[in-house]
């Protein structure tokens, strides 16, 4: 038993991120309090409930303090029955408070967590027993009080939680934008950088987004406690809460709270990012210390500090992991660096996730640190800024040659496309479809805009290797195709698995595109897929040719692009079916960009695989069923698998479908083969080929076929009509 609730000392433990056992050593050892011991991630002190509790008010790093109630040895499970049971519980918990148990480390005999936590309620549930308490229960989303089980080295240590959330949490940032850096992580950085023992004339954040970096420091500098405002309610309710008076702790460190006394200035060249910064410095209480800037840090200049003294510039631009929304990210942060120059003699801090990245400052590092932060290992970079601290100048960047590889076959597509695209008058295409092995990437150009993603390599592709590739592309392609940084976006592309197609993952980054006379709202960011599906330009236009006084259904109908292709075609009535109402409002935006009043059309929401599967209200004369491979939803119990479904789904939907009418089905399942009862009950006819333009032409992204009613088809269509491709490879 390590100490009871009575003692007057005891110990207690800080949880932090690897590496930086050190800093939270530190805060230890400036409140005058003894280090007991440091492990990875784990630093114990010695002191009083109170000091714990300041500890905990007062600690940057940490992201949790526990007061330990015992500790031993727990190499068997009877073992640690026996420590466990050796915790006085009626005397540390309140009856009837709900209770969650966070484990975390290992040992032999643990093979789940949940038996450890089940241990714990067992020892309390006993003694709890004894005491005719109610019955103790668990709760690990709305918990009144954690605790805290930790294995290592045959060892346990048993504690309290004393907040029932993070201490990263400060409360201040709602919504933290893209990518957003954790509070405590902007701590860790800002002490590596030495900001205490600094003393800067200013404190500058070029790149700001949510403002993190910015108002941790104001935070600091103004000895404004994190906890501050952090409720007594978000503290764990337990008997040794009673040792303290948290308002009184409150109140003592309010009044140790300063002003920085030095400007400290964000720039963004996104507004919307700007506002959640003031957002958030409003609600930290440092709204008064900090300006915000709408602005590209490129036109920064030290005339826009107003300090003729050094400060620390320190950033945290944009990496491989952040999705950017334009940027060449070698070139952006050559430009960092080179800006950062204008401020001799002050220090920058700059963090990412790719040393690549890095290198491109072209700035000799002072000092470097590694550290984790979730799944991804940060490099933190100081250095001090000089003529004698820089590097070779960007224009003296040799392209490697696996790059110009790759640059020559992009010149290569665009000369054997150039006079189809000049006689299409298009500036919508593929640019490149993955066909270098060594650069599977996926490259579309919309207009000014370039949309680039890359296939997850095979685990077998050296790590490093493809980290260099992805680098290369994000610094050569878009200069070398004559496309703003600031207009490229990048993405990774995975296989799609059941919601992950329709999963946000940015801020919408908006544009219009357009199609021969069409035009697009397309979001290059939030989504795997931006809107349009280019592939389909064929299909489009050869239903918009079709369509003049039809009635047409569209069958998940996603952006509505092919209900707005047969609208503007003349269609006397579309109806577009699909379960969004994101993707429906989305279409109906499509409508009024090429002046379609939504309201003259029909736009459903519902489940098309059960909506089509009901009796048919009428009959329509072109019929889209364009669905995904797969597909499921929170909103229907149903799933769909293209391969083991379309029959069904061809059949519902030729139900709808007029005597004389087409029903156009397309599919982008590479292993498809159609169920051969369905050339028995219908005619099909393979039209694959006529629905690839020649930017698709190297691999064919989808199947697609007409099938009709077999007695309303003319004498000159049937089944043997069916491609010799699709009797192969898709029959």
């Amino acid at each position: 038993m390590n100490h009871d609730l009575d003692s007057s000392t005891g110990i207690f433990a800080l949880g932090t991120l690897a590496s930086t056992d050190d800093l939270v050593a530190d805060e230890i050892v400036r409140h005058e309090l003894s280090v007991d011991a440091r492990k990875l991630g784990w630093v114990r002190g010695h002191g009083s409930l109170a000091d714990a509790y300041r500890m905990m008010r007062d600690t940057w790093i940490a992201d949790r303090v526990v007061w330990i109630l015992a500790e031993g040895e727990a190499k068997t499970v009877d073992a640690a029955e026996a420590l466990l049971a050796s915790i006085a519980w009626t005397d540390c918990l309140y009856p009837g408070v709900p209770i969650r148990i966070d484990i975390s480390g290992q040992t032999n005999w643990l093979q789940d967590t949940r038996f450890a936590q089940q241990l714990v309620m067992d020892a309390i549930r006993d003694q709890a027993k004894i005491a005719q308490w109610p019955r103790p229960e668990t709760n690990a989303t709305f918990p009144g009080v954690r605790l805290v089980v930790r294995f290592g080295r045959g060892q346990m240590e048993v504690g309290v939680h004393l907040t029932l959330t993070p201490l990263s949490q400060r409360g201040y940032r709602l919504d933290g934008g893209i990518a957003p850096l954790r509070e405590t992580v902007a701590q860790i950085i800002l002490m590596r950088l030495g900001l205490d023992r600094l003393n800067p004339a200013f404190i500058l954040d070029p790149c700001t987004g949510s403002g993190t970096l910015l108002i941790e420091a104001a935070l600091r500098l103004a000895r404004r406690a994190p906890q501050l405002e952090r409720p007594i309610t978000q503290l764990s309710r337990w008997v040794g809460l009673e040792s303290v008076v948290w308002s009184d702790l409150i109140a003592e460190a309010t009044q140790q709270v300063m002003a920085p006394g030095i400007p400290l200035i964000g720039w963004d060249v996104d507004r919307f990012a700007i506002e959640r910064a003031r957002e958030n410095a409003e609600r930290a209480g440092v709204s008064d210390w900090i300006q915000f800037v709408v602005g590209d840090f490129r036109d920064l200049t030290p005339s826009d500090v107003s300090v003729d003294a050094p400060g620390l510039i320190v950033a945290n631009p944009p990496y491989g992991e952040r999705l950017s929304a334009g940027e060449s990210l070698g070139g952006l942060y050559a430009d960092l660096g080179q800006m950062a120059r204008q401020f001799e003699g002050s220090t920058l801090g700059v963090v990412s996730s790719d040393p690549e990245l890095i290198r491109e400052l072209r700035l000799r590092p002072e000092r470097k640190w590694q550290m984790s932060a979730g799944r991804l290992t940060l490099e933190l970079m100081r250095a001090r800024l000089g003529a004698q601290d820089a590097k070779s100048p960007r224009e003296d960047t040799v392209i490697p040659t696996p790059v110009q590889e790759l640059l020559n076959r992009l010149d290569k597509n665009f000369e054997r496309r150039k006079s189809w695209l000049n006689r299409e008058g298009l500036d919508c295409y593929r640019v490149y479809d993955a066909d270098l092995p060594e650069f599977n990437v996926v490259i579309d150009r919309y207009g000014d805009y370039l949309h680039i993603q890359e296939y997850l390599p095979p685990k077998q592709v050296d790590v490093q290797k493809a980290r260099q590739r992805r680098h290369w592309i994000r610094e050569f392609v878009p200069k070398h195709l004559g496309i703003a940084a600031r207009n490229t976006v990048f993405k990774e592309r995975f296989r799609q698995v059941g919601t992950t197609q329709y999963t946000k993952r940015d801020e919408p980054f908006w544009i219009e595109a357009s199609e021969y006379h069409l035009r697009f709202r397309l979001n290059l960011t939030t989504y795997t897929d931006v809107g349009l599906f280019l592939d389909h330009r064929p299909l489009r236009r050869r239903l918009g040719q079709e369509a003049r006084g039809q009635k047409v259904l569209n069958l998940f109908a996603y952006t509505g692009a092919f209900s707005v292709a047969t609208a503007a075609g003349g269609a006397r009535q579309v109806v577009s079916v699909d379960l969004s109402n994101t993707y429906l409002e989305w279409a109906m935006d499509n409508f009024e960009l090429n002046d379609l009043n939504p309201d003259h059309y029909g736009f459903i929401r519902t489940d098309v695989m059960a909506w089509i599967a009901g009796p048919p209200d009428e009959l329509f004369d072109l019929i889209v069923l364009d669905p995904p491979s797969f597909s499921n939803s929170k909103r229907t119990e149903s799933v769909l698998d293209i391969q083991r479904d379309h029959g069904t789904l061809i059949r519902d939907a030729m139900r709808w479908l007029a005597p004389s009418g087409k029903l156009y089905f397309s599919c982008n399942y590479s292993k498809f083969k159609m169920d051969l009862d369905l050339l028995s009950e219908f005619s099909v006819q393979d039209i694959t080929a006529k629905t690839l333009d020649p930017d698709f032409d190297r691999k064919p992204p989808h199947l697609c076929f007409v099938v009709q009613h077999a007695d309303h088809v003319p004498s000159k269509v049937s089944t043997k009509m069916l491609s010799s491709t699709a009797s192969k490879s898709v029959l």
